[in-house]
């Protein structure tokens, strides 16, 4: 019973629930080409096919058939400053390629067919083991890998619709250390006056911030969702167009393993443990070795079946494109992704139901705005650039080390250039400036709501982006 008891004190106050809070993230950078655009073009898509993404409705019109394969690097750079010692721990994420893939055929000269390959969520975030977020998440990545079939009609000459089945691959790894001050003492052990809150180890000498414990997470899970489009042409300058990417659910399933990590500390004092008859634990016995007796890490492994949902949120799109002359295109565009709704309470269920928990997150809806610019200065080269700013979705008490976002500001610029008559290259960079935000590297225990008064210091973060793409028309 003693044993029993510890292992699920220690597993329900394991990191996977919180690591499986995963910040929301939204990465719009699925084209070279829109990329250089800040992103817009939903009232008048690239001619490279990534009008799958954009707005599957730009695949309607289109001649012949276009083949298009690219990656968005992204090099992040950011850190966290805490509030007493001013001490700044930096982030270690490496290289980021995010790879897109499009194939579009114009089957009649109204009817546009397609696929696409692209991964619109996701997030990657690795922190040092210096690091106090380590208790919260210090290498964390969540995937989600959108195939997309299309189809896309031309009703009118002046208006265009196009949806697409997203058929989606989701992912997560995820990893924490386990704080052995912040761990229940087992009842069994030693039990608290009737009513009260069960003893924690720091209240009996262990130091804040002593690990004992790594907490790995592996689940995947596939779905269906849908996308589509439409576009008005209003005469032969003007067009707007909207867009509609649904929410797609993932009902994960899979296994948190846990591994002990030595301690080196030794039981100050004996502890005459209350049982029949009594027993005693002997002043000098190696925790470590304790832990091991107590059969918390049998075979120096224990795994606990975990499920969770997270749903990916929706993202509707709104825009306009004027061409300003024959060489001059101006763009706007407005978004909206939901959150509130998708990302606000995620629940963790185990195996066994005792060691369910909830997390709070209270994700709030987001807005975002784009502006752009396209210069065609002759038949090879087409220049482009322009300036986004969009909301941080995380209320000021649920920024975390798995994504420590914020609002931010983005710059963009690129340019086509044409390398043989059906072959053109796309080079894009972007810059990703985000606000100072102050938020918390722990999270609260027994299924409390957070508050700002956990937050601890200030999250900085800042990315640059470089996207290349080749397309061969055909």
């Amino acid at each position: 019973m003693r044993r029993y008891a510890l292992s699920a004190l220690w597993l329900s106050f394991a990191g996977v629930p919180g690591l499986l809070a995963a910040q929301g993230f939204g990465i719009y950078e699925q084209g070279t080409c829109a990329m250089g655009r800040a992103g817009t073009g939903v009232a008048a898509p690239c001619p490279d096919g990534s009008a799958l993404f954009f707005n599957p409705a730009g695949l309607a019109g289109l001649k012949g058939g276009h083949a298009t394969i690219g990656v968005t690097l992204i090099n992040v750079d950011g850190g966290f400053t805490d509030d007493i010692l001013q001490r700044t721990s930096d982030l270690n994420d490496p290289l980021i390629a995010l790879p897109q893939v499009y194939v579009s055929y114009a089957a009649t000269p109204k009817l546009g067919i397609g696929v696409g390959l692209f991964a619109p969520y996701g997030l990657q975030t690795e922190w040092p083991l210096s690091f106090d977020g380590r208790f919260a998440g210090y290498k964390n990545i969540i995937r989600s890998v959108y195939i997309q079939p299309t189809v896309a009609y031309q009703v009118t000459p002046w208006l265009s619709l196009g949806a697409g089945l997203d058929i989606v691959r989701g992912s997560v790894e995820l990893n924490q250390r386990l704080d052995l001050a912040e761990a229940p003492v087992p009842a069994t052990i030693l039990p608290p006056p009737p009513g009260a809150p069960p003893y924690l180890f720091g209240q009996f000498g262990i130091a804040p911030g002593t690990d004992f414990a790594n907490a790995h997470l592996e689940a995947s899970k596939t779905t269906v969702t849908a996308h589509w489009g439409g576009i008005i042409k209003i005469n032969d300058n003007l067009s707007i167009g909207g867009r509609y990417l649904m929410h797609a659910k993932f009902d994960y399933s899979g296994t948190g393993t846990f591994t002990q990590v030595p301690t080196g500390l030794v039981v100050p004092a004996d502890i005459i443990l209350p049982s029949a008859p009594p027993d005693t634990i002997h002043a000098g016995t190696p925790v470590d070795a304790l832990l091991q007796g107590l059969g918390i890490f049998q075979n120096t492994l224990t795994t606990q079946t975990v499920t969770t949902t997270i749903t990916n949120p929706e993202q509707l799109v709104f825009g306009i494109a004027y061409k300003a002359g024959s060489q001059w295109t101006l763009f706007g565009d407005y978004q909206f992704t939901r959150w509130g709704k998708r990302f606000s309470v995620v629940k963790i269920n185990f195996a066994n139901p005792l060691l369910n928990r909830v997390l709070y997150e209270s994700y709030r809806n987001t807005n975002g705005f784009r502006v752009a610019a396209e210069w065609v200065k002759n038949a090879k080269w087409t220049l482009r650039g322009g300036y986004l700013y969009h909301q941080g979705a995380a209320p000021p008490e649920t920024v975390t080390p798995l994504l420590p976002e914020g609002n931010r500001n983005e710059f963009t610029g690129g340019f086509t250039v044409a390398l043989a008559p059906h072959f053109t290259a796309d080079v894009a960079l972007q810059y990703i400036k985000q606000n100072d935000r102050r938020g918390r590297t722990r999270e609260p225990i027994f299924n409390q709501v957070p508050t700002t008064g956990l937050n601890t210091g200030v999250y900085n973060f800042h990315a640059e982006l470089f996207g290349l793409s080749l397309s061969y028309a055909f």
